[in-house]
């Protein structure tokens, strides 16, 4: 099964190009070098570095079980290399094998608390595995990161979980701090078995809906409480539409739980649920 590359946490996890990561912690206190991939790679003689492009090659054309293979392979070389313990551990979610994950990339982790690629695998490596407390746990560290400038400025969401349930595949991602127009704070890719992207579904908590709900919920309002929607969004359904389809599953006052957000999106990829309000918009969203 084949997903589209904005799928991929490599999105996100940029080793593959030289991007510096953060070396200081915030106080500007010395912290535990986090490794490059052109570190790495500076690392390699000749052969390494071939069977390191036939890894990197599968990893990036998602060809999990290939690449997992490769880079624990290089990993003989190289026991302990960071970034090669990243792509082997992600490369591992995506093959379903949650405990390689879990026992490689806590070291790492542990070791500086500020390697977010290390952090976000790990909180996916929990989620994934049903450890609920060390997932929220996680999520609260990928936030503290963002807010402190440690993850990269591009960066607004990350792989959370990919659920498999019949006929379908969902990424569900989680926001660092809410984004776009409608406000996201969570987002799921719905995958048929071909890998074809049929729907993405937002827990979002659009500005403009605010005003409203202040006014039919003063106290709730007045208390910090916002309106949160669960939408749907998918492509045209006929040839005359010209526009994708936007649905509205769900209204909750205040921030629903990540656990009550994935038990909408499962219930509404599996078909169980069914919307309060449906359009289908001229342009797509």
């Amino acid at each position: 099964m084949r997903f589209s590359a904005a799928a991929s946490l490599v999105v996100f996890f940029p080793v593959f190009a030289s991007l510096p990561c953060p070396c200081q912690t915030a106080d500007a206190t010395a912290a535990t070098h986090i490794e490059t991939a052109p570190e790495m790679i500076a690392r390699f003689n000749p052969t390494q570095k071939q069977q390191y492009d036939l890894a990197a090659m599968n990893f990036s054309g998602q060809n999990y079980a290939d690449a997992f293979t490769q880079f624990k392979a290089l990993l003989k070389d190289l026991p302990g290399d960071a970034v090669l313990t990243k792509f082997a551990s992600e490369s591992a979610l995506n093959i379903g094998d949650t405990a390689y994950a879990l026992s490689n990339m806590k070291p790492i982790a542990a070791a500086n608390p500020e390697d977010w690629q290390a952090a976000s695998i790990l909180t996916r490596a929990y989620a994934e595995s049903g450890n609920k407390d060390d997932r929220d746990a996680g999520i609260a560290h990928m936030v503290e990161l963002h807010k402190r400038g440690i993850t990269p400025p591009h960066m607004q969401q990350y792989i959370l979980e990919r659920v498999r349930i019949p006929d379908r595949t969902i990424l569900i991602f989680t926001s660092l701090e809410p984004w776009g127009h409608y406000k996201v704070y969570d987002y799921a890719q719905v995958f048929d078995e071909e890998g074809h992207l049929v729907l993405r579904l937002t827990l979002e908590s659009n500005d403009t809906d605010q005003p409203l709900f202040a006014k039919e919920h003063p106290k709730e309002a007045a208390s910090g409480a916002r309106l949160f929607s669960i939408d749907g969004y998918s492509g045209p359904t006929t040839a005359a539409q010209s526009g994708e389809t936007h649905s509205t599953y769900k209204f909750f006052t205040g921030q629903p739980s990540y656990d009550t957000v994935r038990e909408a999106f499962l219930s509404i990829a599996s078909d169980k649920s069914s919307p309060v309000t449906s359009r289908v918009n001229t342009s797509p969203q």
